[in-house]
């Protein structure tokens, strides 16, 4: 099984301008959406393309509609939306002081689900492991998951199909 360990401020979800260019903010889980609708058309085009299933690693993962922001936003029918990661309280790395709290919480994911055999995350923050690092595509906050991020998530998809291989 293929995971995708999905954000969505910064991701899915970015800074947006109102109508009348008065005002720009981001969506809310009470707004029940994410508002980047091209950032969640370039992840569903990876996921469908390439097979890979979502866990939600936001913050929204806390609100009970968090699946419901994600497919209100445009997520495409079929892509399935496993579940999210457990929340954890605040993990500093101990060796660099940096706080690794989503990195734990991917790796806790991964422990528990031993029948997932690749796995990216999608984020704009990298709080992960160092050995984390290479299954991250770091997006642009502002912008989100655009073309770039599609392309970046397929090398990285295609180096760890060759490496699976070896």
């Amino acid at each position: 099984m293929n995971i995708v360990f999905l954000d969505y401020d910064g991701v899915v979800n970015t800074p947006m301008w109102n109508e009348d260019g008065t005002h720009c903010s981001y969506n809310f889980p009470s707004d029940n959406k994410v508002n980047n609708f091209q950032a969640v058309q370039w992840v569903s085009e990876f996921c469908q393309k390439y097979g890979y299933s979502i866990v939600v690693s936001s913050t929204w993962r806390m609100d009970k509609n968090y699946k419901e922001c994600l497919i209100n936003g445009g997520l495409r029918e079929g892509i399935e939306i496993l579940g999210r990661t457990k929340v954890l309280k605040d993990v500093t790395d101990p060796d660099t002081g940096i706080y690794v709290t989503r990195g734990v919480e991917i790796e806790q994911y991964l422990e528990q689900h031993p029948e997932v055999d690749k796995y990216l995350i999608f984020d704009d923050e990298d709080g992960l492991w160092e050995y984390q690092m290479e299954h991250l595509v770091l997006t642009d906050g502002a912008a989100g998951f655009m073309m770039n991020d599609f392309n970046k998530a397929v090398r990285l998809h295609n180096k760890f199909e060759v490496e699976e291989c070896i």
